[in-house]
């Protein structure tokens, strides 16, 4: 039994649940990764019968409740076609009785292959950046032609009106706790900034997206310094192309871990390899998408503030981080705070940021 895990009753309940899949004896079960939502869990095994697989790892979670059985379909549908295509993905296992997952009551459970390498939580490096968004670049390429309609679509993901509104329905919810003195100024800044921008570049097409490109989805070789798969594929869906480029941006190129109020800064040299490595993969690209890539890192720092600042309000969707705070108020707050810093920084060097992407494209 692993250390991680809370008592042998644990082990053996994961252990019975993995057992439901075509993976062969399991040795040992242990908690994996750093993930916010789902619980996920390292399986390793003796391997099959046959011999043919010895002491393999595959990759357990019971998925969050925003996530539907449906999204098992999506996931098994485009990681299918991007290794047809030859890219590096985690496919799903499926079960002895030949089902993408397990659903039990409102759990429900997928195991998928396990990519071997290391992902970085921090401290993106130029090369790294490069590396990395080349390999997102040609993860859109290949995906760009495909005409798939997507079963499973988390509410109101990536809607930044919705978001915003809810942002306001707390603020007002809360209106007479000790929270909203300290919140209020926070939310009234996003308020007040989304209304004048552009919400949305509504004119771009929609593309087949990642949904959630932050630096721990990216897995590197062994010696860390080659890009070679993208993780974490609950999130995949129809958007525009500069939200998940928004998206990588407000993570990779932020100096700082999310929370860390003084070291935050918006970091143009990783931008600028950034754009270099993606614009080389990304053959699909039109110049309409590539000029509005600012905007896309505006709307998505702005939005994950806006859904720090509701978490900190209602305390019920982010994961704790107990090493750290003493609540999802607190960890909220300081995550907002910080974002909103970094928006600070980017607006300040947004010129710089057109003068990269113009320079490139």
């Amino acid at each position: 039994m692993d250390s991680q895990l809370r008592n042998q009753k644990e082990f053996n309940n994961i252990a019975e649940i993995a057992g439901n899949f075509d993976i062969g004896e399991i040795e040992e079960v242990s908690r994996y990764g750093n993930g916010r939502i789902n619980e996920t869990f390292l399986i390793r095994t003796l391997g099959k019968a046959d011999t043919r697989y010895t002491r393999q790892k595959y990759i357990l979670q019971k998925l969050h409740k925003i996530f539907k059985s449906t999204l098992l379909k999506d996931v098994d549908a485009i990681t299918y076609h991007l290794e047809k295509n030859g890219f590096v993905t985690p496919r799903l296992i499926k079960t002895k009785d030949n089902k993408l997952g397990i659903v039990e009551k409102e759990d429900c459970w997928r195991m998928l292959t396990y990519i071997p390498g290391i992902t970085y939580e921090k401290g993106m490096s130029p090369k790294l950046a490069e590396q990395a968004a080349g390999l997102v670049g040609k993860f859109h390429d290949t995906l760009s032609n495909v005409n798939y309609a997507f079963h499973h679509k988390i509410p109101d993901f990536h809607n930044t009106p919705a978001i915003m509104n809810r942002l306001c329905r707390a603020t007002q919810q809360f209106n007479a706790s000790e929270k909203h003195k300290t919140l209020h100024p926070l939310a009234d800044k996003i308020l007040k900034v989304y209304e004048r921008i552009d919400a949305t570049p509504y004119s771009l097409p929609d593309r087949v997206i990642h949904g959630d490109l932050k630096i721990s989805n990216v897995r590197f070789s062994k010696n860390g310094e080659e890009a070679i798969s993208l993780l974490d594929l609950d999130t995949l869906g129809k958007d525009k192309i500069v939200i998940d480029l928004g998206d990588a941006v407000r993570s990779w190129c932020n100096s700082a871990e999310e929370g860390d109020v003084k070291g935050t800064t918006f970091n143009i040299n990783i931008f600028e390899h950034m754009i270099r490595g993606y614009f080389q993969t990304a053959n699909f690209i039109t110049t309409d998408e590539k000029m509005k890539i600012p905007d896309g890192i505006e709307l998505m720092t702005l939005e994950l503030s806006a859904r720090y600042i509701t978490d900190a309000f209602e305390e019920s969707y982010f994961t704790l981080d107990k090493l750290r705070y003493p609540s999802l108020y607190e960890q909220n707050k300081q995550k907002a705070i910080a974002q909103l810093q970094f928006y600070d920084d980017f607006q300040s060097k947004q010129h710089i940021v057109v003068q990269i992407i113009e320079k490139y494209a």
